[in-house]
């Protein structure tokens, strides 16, 4: 049995900017209106769902409301270097420098802010806040940048 929420219709969506180092033109500061859809695979429960359609959606409207109307930054990043001086961040990277007011920056601590990686971190905050049941065997979590093209993380729960 599966379920699947598709944030673009219920409205699990967030706009942010991101930039990729040395990837061509996504090195440059840009921005995505995102939208998260999830897949929840398993065993019906005695009560005869899979998952809380509600309190699931609430928590992933929670997580993409706070990355929602800022700048994606990645602590992990190799190629990046981020600084705070004074309420403001500075970003380094190839040639480029940022300075950002700190209040419009959400720091991830992730390697890249790819839609691979931000489906990884918000499955992973999900995980952090939700109670999975046992008979849920797996949930995958999709970042889409646009219509027709996102990536998935999947995450098998239990076996």
């Amino acid at each position: 049995m599966k379920i699947e929420i598709d944030g673009s219709q219920v409205n699990i969506r967030f706009s942010s900017s991101h930039f990729i180092p040395y990837h061509g033109k996504c090195s440059r500061m840009h921005g995505h209106d995102y939208a998260v859809r999830m897949i929840i695979e398993g065993d019906l429960g005695e009560d005869f769902m899979l998952l809380d359609f509600v309190e699931t959606k609430k928590i992933l409207r929670e997580i993409v409301d706070y990355l929602d109307h800022h700048v994606l930054v990645p602590t992990k990043s190799k190629e990046v270097d981020v600084n705070e001086v004074e309420a403001k961040v500075l970003i380094s990277f190839e040639d480029k420098d940022y300075v950002i007011p700190v209040d419009d920056v959400v720091y991830l601590d992730i390697e890249s802010t790819t839609a691979e990686k931000l489906s990884e971190y918000i499955l992973n905050k999900l995980l952090e806040k939700i109670n999975i049941p046992k008979n849920i065997k797996k949930i995958t979590l999709c970042v889409d940048e646009g219509p027709g093209q996102g990536a998935c993380y999947e995450k098998v729960v239990y076996k």
